[in-house]
């Protein structure tokens, strides 16, 4: 239930954050009520994200190479050397650290994908979760065995799990294909149907079928 609650905080944050609804009323609302520490983080970020908005209003929008609405700007900084020691600085900000991150996807390259990869190993769900996801938006193969080794971990939150099935999807390289099919058959419901729909994502990047679902039929028909 918390990786529905977790997505549905994270969507409603992100359209309202530009309302008038002052940051302050939101971390308030964030801090009320018991919450678990994927949904806590992610009501901070947005806060923060709020406060930063605020603090930037009226200047322009700076467009960037991918069409999603994060959770923080990009960063400034340029040098990938620095921005991985933000990223992995456990004791900075998360905000900061979602700052990094994106700052990282969007300079893209192998040393970026490595760095974001290491993020894997860090403590917040939350945070490995949104790196499996810039993994996947990043689309680069250095980054696979991580995201396998991931996705293989049964301990791991199924929110982790499940983007990693995506991002290795979305990269759709052999290595993917094998990572995800291991997987078709996980005791983790999310876990499963997330692999699912990621060979249909592989499929659909390697022009191997017809049609976006072509793969989940495939899947079924295959003898267990």
């Amino acid at each position: 239930m918390g990786f529905w609650v977790d997505a549905c905080v994270s969507h409603l944050l992100l359209v309202t954050s530009q309302n008038s609804v002052p940051a302050s009323s939101q971390q308030r609302a964030a801090t009320r009520a018991p919450l678990s520490p994927q949904v806590a983080e992610t009501c901070q970020l947005a806060a923060q994200r709020l406060e930063w908005l605020q603090q930037h209003r009226g200047e322009p929008a700076v467009a960037g190479p991918y069409l999603s609405v994060d959770p923080a700007p990009p960063a400034e900084e340029r040098d990938v050397g620095r921005l991985r020691g933000v990223l992995l600085d456990e004791a900075r900000p998360l905000f900061d650290r979602y700052r990094a991150m994106f700052a990282l996807r969007d300079a893209g390259g192998e040393e970026a994908a490595l760095a974001l990869a290491e993020g894997l190993h860090c403590g917040s769900a939350l945070f490995r979760h949104e790196i499996g996801y810039v993994l996947g938006q990043l689309q680069h193969e250095v980054a696979v065995p991580q995201l396998a080794a991931t996705l293989a971990q049964r301990a791991e939150n199924p929110m982790v799990r499940h983007e990693c099935a995506e991002a290795l999807g979305a990269i759709a390289r052999p290595a993917c294909l094998a990572a995800l099919r291991a997987h078709t058959a996980d005791p983790e419901r999310v876990v499963r149907e997330s692999c699912e729909v990621a060979l249909d994502m592989y499929e659909h990047e390697t022009g191997s079928a017809f049609q976006y679902a072509d793969g989940l039929e495939q899947l079924r028909a295959r003898p267990s």
